[in-house]
């Protein structure tokens, strides 16, 4: 079977139609073999614990790279949507908050560990963060260990609305342990200075008061639902935002840095 039309493009990955009821996600030449199999293979264990996710077929390689087949998930992103309707706003990031606490539900001992994760993407950020690696590292074992199942990169970006139900798509990124680490990502990609190439810095500044009302939205909402203590997921932003440094993403590092350096101080 050859790939089908182009549904999106990713920083690691783009995906391709697949059949009628499958899709491929075709990795980047260079991404490792071993990424890939361990991506299907927490893709599998996710859902078979019943998250709502896509399940997981096989891999494959197409024209010298490495792909995985998906069950398609049928219907649009929340935030897709929301650019044709925007009144749904208030009601998605609402829902993007339960959503998240029903996964935090789920647990399995086969996924990488919170911890482990965000001690090596800090440690590959040393040449940013000097001295203050070590530092938030030795932090970071001080926080609760938790065995949540954590989609790692959640917003209403990696939801898809498909029959009325909710489903998490790009799992790349999960790990299991304290929700609080997981809010805290959420958080941060709500607030993100970052804007898409070709659109002026300007706009990201403009958008710091809008993106803080979301985030003091959806926190109240998870909050709400989780009972989780406000101070817990503060705690979680210093490493947090540590080791998002490791993603290189344009227009973050210097924000970064100050929540870094600002957490350090306190």
């Amino acid at each position: 079977m050859e790939k089908g039309e182009l549904l999106g493009k990713g920083m690691t990955a783009d995906v391709y139609k697949w059949g009628q009821d499958e899709v491929l996600k075709l990795y980047k030449e260079g991404y490792r073999e071993e990424w890939i199999k361990q991506e299907a293979a927490i893709g599998r264990k996710i859902n078979e614990v019943g998250v709502p996710s896509p399940a997981v077929f096989d891999m494959v390689e197409i024209d010298g790279r490495k792909g995985i087949i998906l069950q398609r998930i049928f219907g649009k992103s929340m935030q897709a949507i929301l650019e044709k309707e925007p009144w749904r706003f208030h009601s998605f990031v609402q829902q993007l908050a339960g959503f998240q606490h029903k996964i935090h539900k789920y647990s399995n001992e086969g996924l990488p560990s919170q911890k482990e994760k965000y001690s090596q993407a800090i440690a590959l950020s040393s040449g940013i963060l000097g001295k203050k690696a070590k530092m938030i590292i030795d932090f970071l074992d001080t926080l609760p260990e938790g065995d949540s199942i954590c989609h790692g990169d959640l917003y209403l970006g990696n939801i898809i609305v498909s029959n009325d139900k909710l489903v998490a798509i790009d799992w790349s990124g999960v790990y299991r342990g304290d929700p609080s680490g997981d809010v805290a990502r959420t958080c941060l990609i709500i607030n993100s200075p970052a804007v898409p190439p070709g659109i002026p810095d300007i706009v990201g500044t403009m958008s710091a008061f809008p993106k803080w009302m979301t985030c003091q939205l959806y926190l109240n909402e998870y909050r709400r639902a989780s009972k989780a203590k406000l101070e817990n997921l503060d705690a979680w932003m210093l490493p947090v935002a540590a080791a998002r440094l490791r993603s290189r993403i344009p227009g973050e590092e210097k924000w970064l840095m100050e929540i870094i350096d600002e957490r350090l101080k306190s």
